[in-house]
């Protein structure tokens, strides 16, 4: 068996409390592939049958609004498991995720994935868990964007990827994410020229510091 695959499944703290048994099998249940930027992992439409966990990169999960604006729903960090919507009854992806750079993905078929939570009840607990938290994550940032002003917004999802995707800074947190304006709209629901000019306020106001291409979120804003 390809030892770089267990590797991965013994980082993983989805599966932190299997057995040395429990992560062999599943990585000799597993198929391993690279994607490269801006490829699609899978489109809206396609048959939904496989599990998916990131092992480096990041994906982004998306839909597109009746309008054919973008929709970003999630932002995906090596060890999130994605497609695991094939288990709860989803037969065609309702949603498309794509490589925001270049990646390496696990794939695990539907039915091996559920043949192992069946057998594993510590795996199925840490599946529900980790369903739990992404789901009040992308609730809380869905409803923000009916209750909230672009600017709270804004300041709320740079916060809140600053602490997912972010490192510590003399003046901040950063965020070691390569965001365009196109792609942060697409997270808060907004149009793009909406977005430059709110960003552009909350840098002159400091509520926004910039490394380069990248945002720094001040001290103020992340308690």
């Amino acid at each position: 068996m390809d030892k770089t695959k267990l590797w991965h499944i013994n980082a993983n703290k989805i599966f932190s409390n299997l057995s040395e048994k429990n992560k062999s099998e599943i990585a000799s249940k597993s198929t391993g592939h690279s994607v490269r930027k801006k490829d699609f992992v899978y489109s809206a439409g396609d048959k939904a049958g496989t599990v998916y966990m990131l092992k480096e990169g990041r994906i982004r999960i998306m839909r597109y609004s009746e309008d054919g604006r973008e929709l970003t729903i999630d932002i995906l960090e090596p060890g999130d498991i994605f497609g695991e919507l094939s288990m709860t009854g989803e037969q065609e992806r309702e949603t498309n995720a794509v490589a925001m750079e270049d990646s390496l993905i696990c794939a695990i078929k539907r039915r091996d994935f559920e043949d192992f939570i069946g057998k594993m009840p510590e795996l199925s607990l840490s599946i529900t868990k980790w369903m739990g938290i992404r789901l009040r994550r992308i609730e809380n940032r869905l409803g923000a964007m009916v209750f909230q002003d672009v600017r709270t917004r804004l300041i709320v999802l740079l916060r809140d990827l600053s602490q997912r995707h972010g490192a510590p800074a003399d003046n901040g947190r950063r965020i070691e994410l390569l965001l365009s304006h196109k792609d942060i709209a697409a997270l808060i629901g907004a149009s793009r020229e909406t977005v430059t000019l709110e960003l552009n306020n909350l840098k002159r106001s400091n509520d926004v510091l910039m490394d380069g291409r990248y945002f720094i979120i001040p001290p103020k804003h992340l308690s």
